[in-house]
Parts: structure tokens; sequence; C-alpha cells
């Protein structure tokens, strides 16, 4: 075991590039370890806690009178919703939830600038070179990917694209909590769509965004990977004070991952609470969960 750890934490410190021989000959390795990542897990967190976070409760995102409409036939708008307004503070893990069709999906596009409001506007408040998108990783429930490529092409094209800091110890940890390390060599096309939407929410981190967009992150998952990648990124989201916001209609991962819940109904935000007013109110969340989905 201490010679498997040194080798891996040698081959860290020496190279910031990814080597593909590398990954696999330490991937191969890590699953002749019995328990390598359960026993590697507590580590990685600790190396991360060692480091320092803003939790200065700074308000990073300020959606003002947000309106979305869609054109119809007979010139009659659809009205999405109207006169939204959120300020999204560091920290605030947000549960986005509302039944189908609401507009959750077309807000998160409008948060991240891949559609423009109707009427309204998004204020950011963040440190980046070109634009806002740098600081946020997004993952969503329609995948992109192009299915050509290998998993092991995407994981090694984001972090050269991105200049990730990610060490190949670390990259390890990262495909067992999100349950890829077996489809390391597979193409995209090969893989289901919850492993597809897997890899998606793992690259979501790679860049160390300071906001993380997930779009349904454990949809259709068997109960026991979900709760290996729930656990995963409670914790990651914690240490590192990231802030997020989570489409969901999963009452499992809402209750463990959120600290806040804003429910969008009849055009507008209906609820917007944390979890703690919720508990003092209303002595739990599945009921809002519930009617509100």
């Amino acid at each position: 075991m201490e010679k498997h750890t040194t080798e891996i934490t040698q081959v860290r410190h020496k190279y910031q590039a990814l080597s593909k021989r590398k990954f696999f000959k330490a991937l191969a390795s890590s699953f002749r370890r019995k328990n390598y990542f359960e026993k590697h897990i507590h580590d990685f967190f600790q190396r991360l806690a060692a480091h320092s976070f803003p939790q200065d409760g700074k308000v990073l995102i300020n959606l003002h009178n947000i309106s979305k409409q869609f054109p119809v036939p007979q010139n009659k708008p659809s009205v999405l919703f109207n006169n939204v307004n959120m300020q999204i503070k560091r920290g605030d893990v947000i549960s986005l939830i509302g039944a189908n069709g609401v507009g959750k999906s077309t807000l998160l596009d409008i948060l991240v600038g891949y559609l423009n409001p109707t009427n309204g506007n998004v204020k950011y408040d963040l440190e980046y070179t070109w634009s806002p998108t740098e600081k946020i990783g997004i993952s969503y429930q329609k995948n992109v990917l192009l299915s050509s490529l290998s998993v092991w092409d995407y994981i090694s094209f984001t972090h050269r694209l991105y200049k990730s800091r990610t060490s190949l110890e670390d990259l390890i940890i990262f495909c067992y909590a999100f349950g890829i390390e077996k489809f390391c060599r597979m193409r995209v096309s090969k893989l289901s769509g919850g492993q597809q939407q897997r890899l998606n929410a793992m690259l979501s981190l790679f860049h160390n965004p300071e906001i993380v967009l997930l779009d349904e992150l454990c949809n259709n998952l068997d109960m026991s990977i979900k709760k290996k990648i729930i656990d995963f990124i409670k914790n990651y989201f914690r240490i590192k004070n990231i802030t997020a916001i989570i489409i969901s209609h999963d009452i499992y991962e809402i209750k463990h991952i959120a600290n806040r819940i804003v429910v969008l109904k009849d055009r507008k935000i209906a609820n917007d609470l944390t979890i703690k007013q919720l508990m003092h109110r209303n002595g739990g969340i599945d009921r809002l969960i519930a009617e509100s989905i």
C-alpha cells in the first residue's frame, strides 16, 4: 500500500500534465487494492481542507426582474416566467424545483448566458478574464458529448483546456466518486445516459469553479451509486464553500445537498427559503417538494 501510494504521489508532484500511460497504470494498480476508494477518500478531503476558501457570504449573482417569453403561432408570446428576482450568495447550494415545463432549465440557461432574458438582467460579482462562464461549472441533463471520443479523451481535453491542477491521484478519486473508473477506455457512444451524466458532472468540477450548475444529477441512478456521488459532492461543496444551483426531482438528492430551496411556480418564484427556515416553519421539506414537483 505504501509503495503504491508513494508511486502515485511522486507522479502527482513531478507532472502537471496528465499522461495517459501513467493514468491507466495507476488506475490498474488501484483496482488491485481492495477498497482503494474508501481508504483514500478521507485523505482526499483532508488535502482539500488544508486550503483556505472564502467564507464571506458575498452575493455572486443577482437576477433582477428576469422575464422570458417565447414566440408561438398567432403572434401570442408564451410567457414562461415574469419578474424573477434572486440573489445567489457564496456558499448557497440552491435546489431549484418545480413541475416540468415551468422554466427551470431556461432560467439556468439565462443565468449562465446561453439565453438572453426578454426583460431584466443578470449581474455577476466574479473575477474573470473574458466571461463569467470561466468561473461556472455546468452539467446538463441532455449531454452534448461527442460520441466518437473516449472517456479518457474528454478527461484529458478538459484537463488541458482549463489548465486544471487536478493531480493524477485526485483524478482517480474523482473517477471512483462518480462511478466511471471502469469506463475510462470506452467511447462515449457506448456509455449509458446515466454514465454520460456522471462524466459530465465530474468534468464540471475540473476548472475549480466558484459556481456549479447541475441539471438532474442523479436522474435514474440506482441508490448505491447515487449515495456515493451525493456524499462526495456534499463534502466537496461544503469544504470549498462552493455555490451551486441544482435542478432535481430527487428528494434524496435535494435533502442531502441543498441548504436553500427555490420553487418556480405560476411564472414566478413562489418560495425561496433556507432549509433551516423550512424546518422551523414546516418541520421538514418533504411536503413542499412533493407539492412543487
